[in-house]
């Protein structure tokens, strides 16, 4: 079995995947496994792929290529390379991105030293000639209960890259996401909930490529209305979640991501559609952000306005 387990969704990605799987086959961990999840990509992506692979024969025996037979979209080829693997822990890697070369054996690392269930890395936010580094944890020493909010008012990301997580975690999940906008953050929270340790691996990065031709930097009418519909979708999987186990703990916390979900409609307002999914509750939503005082005052006062607003029928 070994240590750690990476799946990496491949798809329209023939530009990076060179420089995502030469990272990856030149970390430092030997005790490694890749699954490379194929979900109908179009493009050369896999075989491009495959020569890089022939580089590397050491590594080649450690790689597995899944095919799906339709496009399935990141969420479900992700979920493909999670039933997949084998690894102590499991980590997600996208095949535009890349990593430091000594990074999962780092996160690795710690895990084994904390017996951590999760352990969260750095990240290099990469965008053009510009690269940031983001600290993976706010508070390193904070309590799960503030990591989770943390998370869900979105002063850490949720994001499954730079997460290690113990592959036993996944069998207490049992409603995935189906579609790719805000997959993470139907995974990462209640996995967050279920660990017992979370720890935090400083000594390396994930760097994210941003790329503004992704879906979720699309801002047409119709692309924003998918992502909104697509990422309220997931959300409800993590209400549903922590509905059950955790009774109203989060309420506030889940209304504050639905808020900042809506206010994407906000530009589109004169669209029918757009319109009645901004209006969907959108009283309660208000109502939850204008009373939460761990979120910031000009939010509760912009949520304040659009409540007045729409009480005065001028929305």
């Amino acid at each position: 079995m070994p240590k750690v387990s990476v799946v990496i969704p491949v798809y329209g990605v023939e530009k990076y995947i060179e420089r995502c799987a030469r990272s990856l086959f030149e970390q430092t961990l030997d005790d490694i496994e890749y699954i490379f999840v194929n979900d109908c990509t179009k493009d050369r992506s896999i075989d491009i792929l495959n020569e890089v692979i022939n580089d590397y024969p050491v590594r080649k025996q450690q790689v597995r290529i899944v095919h799906h037979e339709e496009n399935k979209g990141s969420a479900l080829a992700r979920l493909s390379g999670w039933q997949t693997a084998n690894g102590d822990y499991i980590i997600s890697c996208d095949s535009d991105d890349w990593v430091d070369l000594n990074l999962y054996e780092s996160m690795y690392n710690v895990a084994v030293e904390k017996d951590a269930d999760i352990v969260v890395s750095d990240y290099m936010f990469v965008e053009g000639g510009d690269a940031n580094k983001i600290c993976g944890l706010r508070d390193e020493k904070a309590s799960k209960e503030q990591v989770i909010n943390d998370l869900m008012y979105m002063r850490t990301s949720w994001s499954l890259w730079n997460k290690l997580i113990r592959n036993d975690l996944f069998g207490h999940i049992n409603e995935f996401p189906q579609k790719y906008m805000g997959d993470d953050m139907g995974v990462v929270l209640p996995l967050f909930d279920i660990a017992n340790v979370i720890a935090y691996c400083p000594n390396a990065c994930y760097n994210y490529d941003v790329r503004m031709s992704t879906p979720s930097h699309q801002t047409t009418l119709n692309a924003t209305i998918r992502n909104y519909n697509e990422v309220v979708g997931n959300l409800a999987i993590v209400s549903r979640y922590y509905n059950k186990y955790t009774k109203c703990t989060y309420r506030r916390p889940l209304y504050f991501l639905l808020f900042n979900f809506k206010m994407w409609l906000l530009p589109y307002r004169n669209n029918k559609e757009a319109v009645q999914l901004f209006h969907k509750n959108l009283i309660t939503v208000l109502f939850y952000v204008i009373t939460n005082r761990e979120i910031k005052k000009y939010m509760r006062k912009d949520a304040f306005k659009l409540l007045m607003k729409r009480l005065l029928g001028l929305i």
